[in-house]
């Protein structure tokens, strides 16, 4: 099967109208199921904070203190609990499981309890397609309260390789060898999907340590392809020559403009689930909280999450720390989300590999 450019189809305007009818019909309560929010005294009238007053709001990051995620909330911290004036913003560390024991806490924990996470969407969501053990929720009913960050992965070859584009993976005659840090990550995902939708001859390595060896088996030539989140994978390709192959999102990346989106690619079938294989990566790190949360609380903590992710204080510690500042509201984080389950069948059947 040969690929096909063809012109994006929406746009944010699009995807912002179409969120807020989205959380007209969800009753507004941030989740994409029927079950009504508890509570709901908040969010009939007055002051939507109010019930938080004096309250400890807690965090959960999924991975250990210090890494990506990590930072991404502690930086927030002190911007969040100046818009949540008289709450108290703590950071708890859940790691394990790739992420899913302190997702699966986040699910679990009582809507009136004031406990929220950040969490990777892409793990949380091909956890669930794939019957992952120890996968406890269902992604359509978290309460979401927006995305707080989205590094896309990035498709890329060295820099004498003979496949310079998109196309010529696509039109290999020879399997396609990507090296991977680990099979079950981003990564390995990235490169299993884009096999089964186009069809070409491929060969997954995923006996790499880290996206570190990976990318050193990428620069002698022991590899044709690697893949990384769009920070890690830009330095590479500015740092090394290597050719910015595509990247898998909606959008092109900013400090990559003129390399192609995965949805650049593709028609009828292939479209819609690259479309959504991108959506998935365009929300990677959401901040969620249980379902069932009161209507008002929800309002009130999404506003102070993208008022305070938006803040020039944060945008600057973001930048010192080497991290990009792209969070998104609560509504157009619904709409991506409501995209990615439209499409939930059609994932799952391409994140096999063979």
């Amino acid at each position: 099967m040969r690929a096909q450019h063809v012109k994006r189809q929406a746009t944010t305007a699009v995807a912002a109208a179409a969120a807020s009818v989205l959380l007209a019909a969800c009753g507004g309560s941030g989740g994409l199921g029927d079950e009504p929010a508890a509570g709901g005294s908040s969010a009939a009238g007055g002051d939507p904070c109010a019930s938080l007053d004096g309250e400890t709001l807690t965090v959960v990051v999924p991975y250990n203190p210090g890494g990506g995620f990590d930072q991404f909330i502690r930086l927030l911290q002190p911007h969040l609990e100046k818009e949540l004036d008289g709450v108290e913003v703590t950071v708890e560390n859940k790691p394990g499981g790739g992420g899913l024991i302190g997702a699966n806490e986040v699910y679990q924990s009582d809507p009136s309890d004031y406990t929220i996470g950040l969490i990777n969407f892409p793990g949380t969501t091909f956890a669930e397609l794939t019957g992952q053990e120890g996968a406890t929720f269902d992604n359509t009913k978290w309460t979401f309260l927006g995305r707080l960050g989205a590094l896309p992965p990035l498709v890329y070859t060295g820099p004498d390789s003979q496949y310079k584009d998109f196309d010529s993976i696509v039109n290999a005659e020879e399997p396609v060898k990507f090296g991977i840090g680990g099979v079950g990550s981003d990564a390995y995902y990235v490169a299993v999907a884009l096999a089964n939708v186009f069809e070409f001859p491929n060969k997954i390595i995923g006996g790499y340590p880290g996206s570190g060896e990976a990318d050193a088996a990428l620069l002698v030539g022991e590899v044709d392809a690697s893949i990384n989140s769009g920070g890690s994978g830009v330095e590479i390709v500015k740092g090394s020559n290597a050719n910015p192959i595509v990247a898998i999102s909606n959008e092109p990346l900013p400090d990559l403009p003129d390399t192609p989106v995965i949805t650049d690619f593709g028609e009828g079938d292939q479209a819609a689930v690259l479309t959504a294989l991108a959506s998935v990566y365009d929300l990677e790190r959401v901040v969620v909280g249980p379902p069932g949360m009161d209507e008002g609380v929800t309002n009130c903590l999404a506003d102070a999450i993208n008022t305070a992710a938006n803040d020039s204080g944060y945008a600057s510690d973001m930048e010192e720390a080497g991290y990009p500042v792209n969070p998104l509201p609560r509504e157009e984080t619904v709409s991506l989300v409501k995209e990615v389950s439209g499409s939930a069948d059609a994932l799952r059947g391409v994140l096999k590999e063979g």
